[in-house]
C-alpha cells in the first residue's frame, strides 16, 4: 500500500502555524496556544499558551516546548 502524503499529518499542522491548537499529553494535561513552531518528531512550540489539568486552568505560559513523545492526540482550531 503506498503513502498517501496528502493525509501527512506534518502538512496539517503546517496550515495551521500561528493558529490556536489543542494538545492533549499521554498524562491528561492539556495545553492551547498559538502554533508556532513544530519539527518531524511532532515536537512543538506554543506561545501565549495555557495548561489545563483536568479541564481547570492551572498556569499559563509566553512560550511552551511539548516533547512529540508525550504527545496523544492534537486538534487543530481546539478553542
Amino acid at each position: 500500500m503506498a503513502y498517501n502524503n496528502s493525509r501527512n499529518p506534518l502538512r496539517a499542522l503546517q496550515k495551521k502555524l500561528g493558529s490556536k491548537i489543542l494538545i492533549r499529553l499521554k498524562d491528561g494535561t492539556e495545553y492551547k496556544g498559538s502554533l508556532k513552531e513544530y519539527d518531524n518528531f511532532m515536537n512543538v512550540i506554543l506561545s501565549d499558551a495555557s495548561e489545563y489539568i483536568k479541564k481547570e486552568e492551572t498556569n499559563k505560559f509566553k512560550e511552551i516546548f511539548v516533547r512529540g513523545n508525550n504527545v496523544l492526540f492534537i486538534i487543530p482550531d481546539g478553542e
